[in-house]
């Protein structure tokens, strides 16, 4: 099969052809890709600075397609079922999936804090990624979101892998309530999201911080209020309009964050959120951080630096600040946006901006996607029939 690879070079993904994933567990299915997409964190490690400490391996943690077998062991898939892929291995029954804390799964590998598909062996082994023609995932029932048959909403859905569910999670985190204002950090993928979740939750008020014109263009069209980072200090332009400060700050960029001179400053960001936040406010942090430690130092170009700087600790305590993140929660909350998507209450899908037709145009996907010039990238795999299936032996239901 085709599949984008991680070969470990910096700013260089290639396509190649890679071995046919197979069950190797009566838990696992094997899924053929019909939709793929390019998440803003894959860009890290496009840039070298994350992922596991051996490439290569294949890319992608977002993907939507059809199942053309189940294991023995799978109750609630089968062969034709449309599905989203599981970016995030959950088993569905150990203390901490249990808890509804399915991100955290201890039983995959637990000398990983998660297990994500798409980033090398040190997050998970034998796990493979979604920029590919098939994959393999285990514990599918659990790590499986069934779909609805048919395109439809296909857009939409791809969303569900990852960045809708980490946009809701950020405001979670920050401990929104309908009725609060909320300062967005980053009008990417997931910045955009979360404040379109801000939208659908009932925010007063919702800002959103970047200084991409198209994206801030995106912002205004869902109701969000823009603030150019680079036109002034974005704090001072929010406490402009909101005195005491936003109820609620999100931080949906992370370590790659720019300052206003368009240069790293790894935290600009955090300290922004608390500038901004108002006493006894909440902030949300979902854009990554790298851990000076641990699989995710893996990536040619991290240093160890990452993940240590000042934040103003006198000044959250002073206010009363609460700050929670990490990883999204996306298996539990996708039922509950996959009931908006269907109901029509949102259409995520709006954050897309460039569909491509084959993963021979990714590596230029990535390029453009760093270079900023796409919000969200998106591959569509041709497979209007079982073809590939039938090549590969597999039986797929006439999916």
């Amino acid at each position: 099969m085709k599949a984008v690879v991680w070969e470990g070079k910096p700013f260089q993904m290639v396509v190649k052809s890679q071995p046919m994933p197979k069950i190797e567990d009566p838990n696992d299915v094997l899924i053929r890709i019909t939709t793929s997409a390019i998440c803003g964190s894959d860009l890290h490690t496009y840039r070298g600075l994350l992922g596991s400490r051996n490439p290569p391996w294949i890319m992608g943690h977002e993907g939507v397609g059809i199942v053309v077998q189940a294991g023995q062991g799978v109750k609630s898939l089968k062969a034709g079922d449309h599905v989203t892929v599981g970016c995030l291995i959950s088993c569905g029954y150990c203390d901490n999936c249990l808890r509804g804390r399915l991100t955290y799964c201890l039983t995959f590998n637990p000398q990983t804090p998660f297990d994500i598909i798409g980033y090398g062996d040190d997050f998970g082994p034998h796990l493979e990624g979604a920029q590919a023609q098939y994959i393999r995932i285990p514990f599918a029932d659990s790590t499986c979101l069934k779909l609805p048959p048919g395109t439809e909403h296909e857009l939409d859905y791809i969303t569900l892998c990852d960045i809708f569910p980490t946009a809701w999670h950020a405001l979670d985190c920050s401990g929104f309530q309908p009725g609060d204002s909320v300062a967005v950090f980053g009008a990417g993928p997931v910045g955009l999201l979360c404040a379109y979740s801000a939208v659908l939750r009932g925010a007063s008020k919702v800002y959103i911080v970047d200084y991409i014109e198209a994206r801030l263009k995106k912002a205004r069209s869902i109701g969000a209020i823009p603030i150019n980072f680079t036109e002034g200090d974005p704090v001072s332009q929010i406490l402009a309009y909101e005195p005491r400060g936003v109820r609620r700050s999100c931080d949906c960029v992370g370590f790659e964050c720019l300052n206003a001179e368009l240069e790293p400053q790894e935290d600009v960001i955090l300290n922004h959120c608390v500038n901004v936040t108002e006493p006894t406010g909440g902030i949300g942090v979902i854009g990554v951080y790298l851990p000076s430690t641990g699989p995710t130092r893996g990536a040619p170009l991290s240093t160890g630096k990452e993940g240590k700087f000042t934040v103003p600790v006198g000044l959250i305590w002073a206010k009363s600040l609460s700050i929670n993140g990490g990883p999204a929660e996306v298996r539990r909350l996708q039922p509950q946006l996959q009931d908006l998507i269907e109901s029509g209450k949102a259409k995520p899908g709006f954050v897309i901006d460039e569909v491509f037709h084959s993963l021979d145009e990714v590596p230029d996907a990535y390029r453009k996607f760093a270079a900023r010039q796409i919000t969200k990238p998106v591959i569509r795999l041709p497979h209007p029939n079982s073809d590939l299936d039938q090549q590969n032996g597999l039986v797929s239901n006439g999916a």
